[in-house]
């Protein structure tokens, strides 16, 4: 592809988008779920079934699945899987081990890095913008070997307790990460969950954009990610990649995800497009960004898009002289 647009700002999305989130989730579960039917014995649907039953009504308001997110609790609420040996206790804990380390799995998609890098080499901004608390993002993306020096800012969700905006102590290479973010490290109002034009007009406002053609928002999630771009005039990169789902991941999807807004499938995310989060260009990993922009430093990608539209323009001299005859 000949005619790139010219970009200063990347704004992107973090799990699914540059990271694998529901694949790590849905695999670790459906591993998980086999080896608790073995150990107590039991047909792995009737245990489905039984977790399920015992979700609290309290819980049943989230987003996404039911079950998954700490097994160990889902569990506890289960009276039927209560341990009744030790030998059966220590085989649980095992297999929450196990879980707990699957599940936990922080790794960048192929080729992320390198297209971080090429961004970032070319004087062109870098922004991370989630809708995870920063207490889960900081840990994950030091574990995925994010640095300070590659982005040039994390637009993050605070941690809350009893409504008031807390920052909760993270430990190790997650600490330092943090430190060394400073001011990079930015928590968002409570609640002001994706899609949010206020937000992503923020990140352009604080990245110095002046014309948000120059911008593009790299994401999964064509409603939440797609709107807030689109509502402020900014590319919008649908990272397709990101909607694959494996076979295991779909298993337990189907089972635990009750929520019917919840949407996870490509064939799922198309069901919400509509004109205001359409796609400006849709990719097949998030390293394809580099097939459709040109990275340039923010002067010079508003220059390009201004001239671009001036070459635009009617000469209205020339058209005056084809009304004349001359």
């Amino acid at each position: 592809m000949t005619d790139k647009k010219p970009i200063g700002l990347v704004v992107t999305d973090i799990d699914n988008t540059i990271a694998d989130k529901f694949g790590a989730w849905g695999n670790a579960l459906d591993a998980a779920m086999d080896k608790l039917a073995k150990l107590y014995g039991r047909d792995r649907a009737d245990l489905e079934k039984d977790m399920l039953d015992n979700v609290p009504e309290s819980m049943k308001h989230i987003s996404g699945p039911y079950i998954g997110k700490d097994l160990r609790m889902d569990i506890a609420l289960t009276p039927s899987m209560k341990p009744t040996s030790p030998e059966q206790e220590k085989g649980l804990e095992k297999i929450l081990h196990e879980w707990d380390k699957d599940k936990s799995k922080a790794e960048l998609y192929s080729g992320v890095r390198e297209t971080i890098n090429k961004i970032k080499s070319s004087g062109a901004k870098l922004v991370l913008y989630t809708d995870s608390r920063e207490s889960v993002c900081v840990p994950r993306l030091a574990k995925m070997g994010i640095t300070a020096d590659m982005i040039d800012g994390l637009y993050v969700l605070p941690d809350l307790k009893d409504g008031q905006v807390i920052h909760k102590p993270v430990k190790g290479a997650a600490e330092e990460f943090r430190k060394a973010l400073g001011d990079k490290l930015v928590t968002l109002p409570p609640k002001s969950n994706k899609p949010n034009p206020k937000n992503m007009q923020r990140i352009l406002d604080d990245m110095g954009v002046k014309d948000p053609k120059t911008a593009v928002m790299v994401g999964d999630n064509i409603r939440s990610d797609g709107t807030g771009a689109i509502a402020c005039g900014m590319n919008y990169a649908w990272q397709m990649g990101g909607t694959k789902i494996d076979d295991a991941t779909m298993r337990c999807y189907k089972v635990f995800c009750q929520d019917p807004n919840y949407k996870l499938t490509t064939e799922e995310h198309l069901t919400q497009l509509n004109d205001t989060n359409r796609p400006t260009e849709r990719l097949s990993s998030f390293k394809d960004v580099t097939k459709f922009y040109q990275f340039t430093t923010p002067e010079k990608a508003l220059t390009a898009v201004q001239a671009k539209a001036q070459a635009k323009q009617p000469n209205v001299a020339l058209m005056k002289k084809m009304r004349e005859g001359r």
